[in-house]
């Protein structure tokens, strides 16, 4: 029933002359075509809220010209906000593993970009040392992950964060990281790299619900996060913000 009056309600924006694929949330035009996920269509254009704190945060302390690197485009709704604020000539990096919201969201984050400013990288974050790893779809667009033991899946390439600053021009970059609890690995092994020193902005969703320590697995990587130089200045809804050098 739930899906029969989200069509109808899809159906019925389009026959009175508003777009059932077009949208604006947060401001910046972005497109989700008809055989998209149909409760984000019907989530856009309600005009309810949509990755809010991750957002807010980007909206208030993302800087012009800054490079930066999304983990988990999904269809590049975020992505396009983010080069609404870094400009056209940036360097983005967005890595999406599932390759039909892929197509999406690179349409979305490179809307606005420079030609070449924009890497869409098919491929999942992943720390096991593996070529390549599972990764299921769930069940939305919003909660693809690497696929944990018994869930069945599809191949992708694995790719870590080192891997994709390689792709950034030496320097300083932003990163924005919603990857369904694979950020635990992350920051664990990174944390000697050297990597996470050139983070000046985080923008990090947590999922301690699925961190096999819980709170004791969010609070340890929020030390690594802390011992890298990076202070905590916005939590909401279990998004975290970091900036390096706030307060100073």
């Amino acid at each position: 029933m739930k899906q029969l009056r989200r069509r109808f309600y899809l159906w019925l924006r389009q026959v009175t002359g508003k777009s059932s694929e077009d949208f604006a949330p947060h401001g910046v035009p972005v497109h989700i075509p008809a055989d998209a996920d149909l409760a984000i269509r019907y989530l856009l254009a309600k005009g309810r809220p949509y990755e809010a704190p991750e957002a807010e945060m980007v909206t208030r302390y993302l800087a012009p010209g800054t490079n930066v690197i999304e983990l988990g485009g999904c269809m590049g709704v975020v992505s396009a906000l983010i080069r609404s604020r870094i400009g056209p000539e940036a360097r983005h990096v967005v890595v999406e593993a599932n390759p039909d919201l892929a197509k999406i969201c690179g349409a979305n984050a490179t809307r606005a970009a420079a030609p070449g400013a924009t890497d869409v990288v098919e491929a999942a974050v992943d720390y096991s040392g593996a070529a390549t790893v599972t990764f299921a779809r769930g069940h939305n667009a919003h909660v693809g992950h690497v696929a944990r033991p018994g869930e069945d899946g599809f191949t992708v390439p694995a790719v870590t964060l080192s891997q994709l600053a390689a792709r950034l021009p030496e320097g300083p970059f932003a990163l924005v990281c919603d990857i369904e609890g694979g950020e635990i690995a992350l920051f664990a092994a990174e944390a000697a790299t050297g990597i996470l020193e050139r983070i000046t902005l985080l923008v990090l969703e947590t999922h301690p619900k699925v961190y096999p320590g819980g709170a004791a697995d969010l609070a340890a990587m929020v030390a690594r996060i802390e011992a890298a130089g990076l202070t905590e200045v916005s939590n909401s809804e279990q998004v975290i913000c970091f900036r390096r050098g706030a307060g100073v």
